[in-house]
């Protein structure tokens, strides 16, 4: 498979998709976070999928257990599997985060504690 596409066309071209699907084969899968400013989803993390997230527009703040890590454009992370993090779009722009993980290992589908994300106005870290 060769398939090309951009991330920011498809995003502006699905303004109301969280959560756009770019690409999935049987080893990854590729996808587009497009959140409005000044939102957040909750802590949580994925038994079974690491995750690289890189920051293509707008302002990104990760959160974990033990450190804030604040993207610029182009910024790339890596959250290994089991790492909880929160996703944080700390701007008042739109927000676009490229992911890329696994799209399931060993015959098992990607998981994610807890299963239903919530996506809430931005509010400061709380300290364990």
């Amino acid at each position: 498979m060769v398939e090309m596409k951009n991330p920011i066309k498809e995003a502006d071209a699905n303004p109301g998709v969280n959560h756009l699907s770019m690409w999935r084969t049987d080893l990854a899968y590729y996808w587009v976070i497009n959140c409005e400013g000044r939102l957040q989803d909750d802590m949580h993390y994925h038994d079974n999928d690491d995750h690289i997230f890189m920051l293509l527009e707008g302002e990104c703040t990760i959160r974990t257990p033990h450190k804030e890590f604040v993207l610029k454009q182009f910024d790339t992370v890596l959250l290994q599997s089991g790492e909880p993090y929160q996703l944080c779009n700390t701007g008042t722009g739109r927000m676009l985060l490229l992911g890329a993980g696994n799209s399931g290992v060993d015959g098992k589908p990607r998981t994610r504690v807890p299963k239903i994300p919530s996506h809430i106005p931005v509010t400061d870290p709380i300290v364990a």
